[in-house]
């Protein structure tokens, strides 16, 4: 996954935008993106990325969080 940005959105109405800007390979993850502001919660993520995979199978992106 070539993975560009996201967007965070929050639960009062607040986003962030992060620049990710990483290709992950296979089992690959993306380093600890830290999040601007007080304790929040997160309603949406929206992901800019694109794939070449040349076996036609889909990517699938996981996204894990801590409190």
């Amino acid at each position: 996954i070539n993975l560009h940005r996201c967007v965070v959105h929050f639960g009062n109405g607040d986003t962030q935008e992060l620049q990710i800007r990483e290709n992950i390979g296979p089992n690959g993850r993306t380093r600890v993106l830290n999040l601007e502001g007080n304790r929040r919660i997160i309603t949406k993520v929206v992901f800019w990325y694109d794939t070449q995979n040349w076996s036609g199978r889909r990517a699938i992106l996981e996204l894990w969080g801590r409190h």
